[in-house]
């Protein structure tokens, strides 16, 4: 008979399976075919496959893997519903579900209506969006560079694969595929990633110390204004905080009861937490050591056939990683950077960390709070971490979960720190943040708990948050300090244009061509405006356009409030413009003007045509 139904079995002579069955389920075929995969993996991630290959393979063929990926992730999430067990005493009774629901539901809604529907990070979420519409249009992971309207069909004719990860994208093309090309799709996944993110870490509280921890873990993140603030944004910070809890949420459950189903989720839960964010590939270590504390604490192998294809399923994001880090021009390097890690990074860091995590101000999107009793909960979670790591075969299956992924968030803050553009008092990077509130949310429902002995911690703290966001968290929500002026200025532009009469225009813009070209309007940048003039001359003379539009900055030259164009704005004088709006944005002017005549020079040589740039953004 077999010896172990739930993952392989040993050959017998009176197995009523067939012979490949009883092969396929032996221990050694399977550790053996794990082993195969992990090697097979190893070389062509990091050995066997050219930086030209690997960027042609993600391109071409990434998007197929992430949806096979997903398909399996979906399928074992369905296996472990249906072969749940859940004890009487674990359920929720009415007036604890109405609770957490209630808190689940306020919160999110006052993230989703406090913050505006826009990009928060320039530019990594028109990137982002970039690619998610070559992958819904073209299945290309790639990021558009250009793109024109041939005869009323928009199509990306130039574009080439970006460092970002690409599971958000995926997932916002499969809104795309389901409901139509949007801008807004991207902001509506976001919005749903919200409630989504708050049940987790109410779930997970709840399997730390109870359904209070639980809540008080709801109100702790959820008042949370930098969750807000992605949560109304089109970046990919809130879905690898989805894809953590779920991870920390699976390594519970799987540790509670060691079995096939939990370890086949949690393996595939971590493939796509690795394409959530750059640094996320870090937590499939974490993953690891737990799937052998769950064979350990079972006393037999577990290998579901999922979890074969693991290795495999990890390459993808190997390759991207072989490009990215071949191709110093992805690495948008600022002029006093010299490298994308170093440890000479890390005291400006730390720094902007503590004066993000502390601030008082309404311009960051903090909580004060959270910090506070965080790094308490972070110092008693590590205490009980070294006093009980001897006893780790008998821990409680969500304190070994956060103990292993706690050390992994840690690593992630640690390499984050060493980055160079990484201070979480930049508003463009305190994004960065989000797994340590994480963390420090776990930590003081763990150090409640603790206390609750002696005297009802856990409800006093829960009320304190509630009364905490409404006397100071609200404000910053109300405020909108942490918005981004660059942002305000592109905004604005996009208003204004599509506020105009319909019709085809060219957009000639200052700063990236990406807005528009996912609204699907013809651009081109500044500079390559000075060098195809004559084409832009053809254009006014026999216009595929209605209009050529052009977007220029100024800014103050004297104290009675001259402007005058920032030199690399400027046109040459053939380019004859009349001004249509300008709007002032700090000191700075943001001017859309219309091109009414073009004079060639005696000496313009044509251009030829020549790769555009590569488009800068945050990280």
């Amino acid at each position: 008979s077999r010896s172990c139904p739930e993952g392989f079995s040993s050959t017998a002579v009176n197995d009523p399976l067939p012979l490949p069955a009883r092969f396929w389920l032996r221990t050694d075929v399977r550790l053996g075919l794990v082993g195969v995969a992990a090697l097979l993996a190893v070389w062509l991630g990091f050995l066997g496959v050219s930086v030209e290959a690997a960027e042609v393979f993600v391109k071409r063929s990434g998007y197929y893997v992430l949806l096979a990926t997903f398909a399996l992730f979906l399928h074992a999430l369905w296996r472990l519903w249906r072969t749940r067990t859940v004890p009487a005493a674990d359920l929720l009774t009415r007036g604890q579900a109405l609770a957490a629901a209630v808190a689940i539901g306020a919160f999110s809604l006052l993230a989703i209506n406090s913050e505006p529907f826009r990009s928060k990070i320039l530019n990594d979420e028109f990137v982002l969006q970039s690619t998610a519409f070559n992958m819904h249009y073209f299945r290309d992971v790639a990021m558009m560079v250009r793109g024109y309207d041939i005869q009323g069909v928009f199509l990306s004719t130039d574009s080439y694969l970006d460092k970002r990860p690409y599971f958000y994208p995926f997932l916002v093309s499969l809104v795309h595929d389901l409901t139509g090309y949007r801008l807004l799709n991207a902001y509506v996944l976001n919005a749903l990633l919200m409630p989504a993110a708050l049940w987790l870490v109410f779930v997970f509280g709840r399997q730390l110390s109870g359904w209070r921890g639980g809540l008080l873990a709801v109100v702790l993140l959820g008042s949370l204004p930098l969750l807000g603030q992605n949560a109304t944004g089109s970046g990919m910070e809130l879905l690898n905080l989805v894809m953590i809890l779920a991870a920390m949420v699976l390594a519970a459950d799987y540790l509670r009861a060691p079995r096939s189903e939990a370890l086949a989720a949690l393996g595939l839960c971590a493939v796509l937490l690795a394409q959530a964010r750059y640094e996320s590939a870090l937590f499939v270590l974490p993953v690891a050591v737990l799937a052998l504390a769950g064979w350990f604490r079972a006393k037999r192998i577990i290998l579901p056939g999922q979890l074969l294809l693991v290795p495999l399923l990890l390459v993808p994001c190997a390759l991207q990683n072989k490009v990215l880090s071949n191709s110093p021009l992805l690495w948008e390097l600022t002029e006093k950077a010299a490298t994308r890690f170093s440890l000479s990074y890390f005291p400006n860091n730390i720094l902007g960390a503590y004066q993000f995590l502390f601030s008082r101000t309404t311009e960051l999107a903090n909580s004060l709070l959270l910090s506070a009793t965080g790094l308490a909960g972070l110092g008693w979670m590590t205490w009980r971490l070294v006093r009980t790591l001897p006893g780790w075969r008998t821990a409680p299956p969500a304190g070994l979960s956060l103990a292993a992924f706690g050390l992994a968030i840690a690593a992630n803050t640690l390499l984050v720190f060493c980055y160079y553009w990484a201070s979480f008092v930049d508003r463009m990077a305190s994004r960065f943040s989000l797994p340590l509130h994480l963390l420090f949310a776990c930590g003081v429902v763990l150090l409640m708990a603790r206390l609750d002995r002696w005297w009802p911690a856990t409800k006093v703290l829960t009320a304190a948050g509630l009364l905490f966001f409404l006397g100071f968290t609200s404000s910053q929500y109300a405020s909108h300090g942490y918005s981004h002026v660059g942002i305000d200025e592109v905004e604005w532009e996009r208003r204004f244009v599509n506020a105009l009469p319909p019709g085809q225009r060219l957009i000639i813009s200052n700063k990236s061509t990406l807005p528009w070209l996912l609204e699907k309007k013809p651009s081109i940048l500044i500079g390559r405006a000075r060098l195809v003039a004559d084409r832009l001359a053809h254009q006014l003379h026999e216009p595929d356009f209605s209009e050529i539009l052009i977007l220029q900055g100024a800014r103050p030259t004297t104290v009675d409030g001259d402007y005058e164009i920032v030199p690399e704005d400027r046109l040459p004088d053939g380019f004859k413009v009349e001004l249509v709006a300008e709007k002032r944005f700090g000191t700075k002017l943001a001017r859309i003007s219309r091109l009414v005549a073009l004079e060639l020079p005696p000496d313009f040589k044509p251009s030829g045509n020549p790769p555009p740039p590569i488009p800068h953004g945050t990280d």
